[in-house]
């Protein structure tokens, strides 16, 4: 488990971009880290990687602090930037200084995910490649470390949609059941239909953190001709898009858009 316990974290003298969150990244699941601009997704997505210090709160990692930065913590967590640069280094000299870091690295995974992309094995210089090439690369590494703990910042910044359709297929296939993965992005439709819990950075530097499971049980999305009684509400061209307290016991399917909105505008809360 990777728990984030009462972090606070801020930039100088300036006003905390996180304030006393907690949350546990637990095995197996996948989380959609959501916020507006500025909230501070990077910054979280850092301090889980042991690259930020929290000023104040701790970040274990299977019961280890990761500020502490020990080998086999370090061995167990992934970090993706939204923003990537290679030195004038080939696919296979990259791969080959970085991966003996990892124990768990899969060559055979490394070689499925390139293929699927269309990446060259033969890439002689990878900062010649587009944006888009070079996040397919970077996921196609970051998923054969086999770390217990993936984060990884806007993933798919630069791809096209069948590129990110193959993201997500890949992710399925090679995911193992004991791995978990948070991912931060702006396009929620990317993530949509394969997170199973969601964490959303609020401006205030607070976090919401829930499965859609449960969230499903407790809420329900519909429309109406008016929002009497609704938690939240948006007009559109039928009247408006409600959410409210699920009062019939079965799941209810809620769009990320509707949830994200909701919370971000305090409709809805952790408990």
């Amino acid at each position: 488990m990777l728990e984030i316990k009462d972090v606070t974290y801020g930039y100088g003298s300036a006003e905390p971009v996180i304030k006393r969150v907690s949350a546990q990244v637990a095995e197996g699941r996948i989380y959609g880290l959501f916020g507006l601009n500025g909230s501070g997704k990077t910054t979280l997505l850092k301090i889980m990687s042991g690259l930020l210090f929290p000023k104040e709160g701790t970040v274990s990692c299977e019961g280890k602090a990761v500020r502490d930065r020990k080998v086999e913590t370090l061995q167990n967590i992934a970090f993706m930037p939204s923003e990537l640069s290679f030195k004038k280094e080939s696919l296979e000299r990259f791969v080959s200084l970085n991966s003996v870091f990892y124990p768990m690295f899969s060559r055979s995974v490394f070689d499925d995910c390139i293929r699927e992309f269309g990446l060259d094995a033969g890439t002689a210089d990878l900062d010649m490649l587009s944006l888009g090439q070079k996040h397919k690369f970077m996921l196609s590494f970051i998923l054969s470390l086999g770390t217990k703990f993936i984060l990884l910042d806007e993933p798919m910044n630069g791809m096209d949609v069948p590129s990110r359709s193959m993201f997500r297929r890949l992710l399925m296939r090679h995911l193992r059941e004991d791995q978990s993965l948070v991912a931060s992005t702006h396009v929620m439709t990317d993530v949509s239909d394969i997170i199973t819990d969601v964490m959303v950075l609020g401006n205030d530097g607070g976090l919401f953190c829930a499965s859609l499971a449960g969230l499903s049980e407790k809420y329900a999305f519909g429309i109406s001709t008016s929002p009497y009684g609704a938690l939240y509400s948006e007009r559109c061209a039928e009247g408006y898009r409600v959410l409210v307290k699920n009062g019939q016991g079965t799941d209810s399917e809620i769009p990320l858009d509707i949830l994200f909105n909701a919370i971000i505008k305090g409709a809805i809360g952790n408990e």
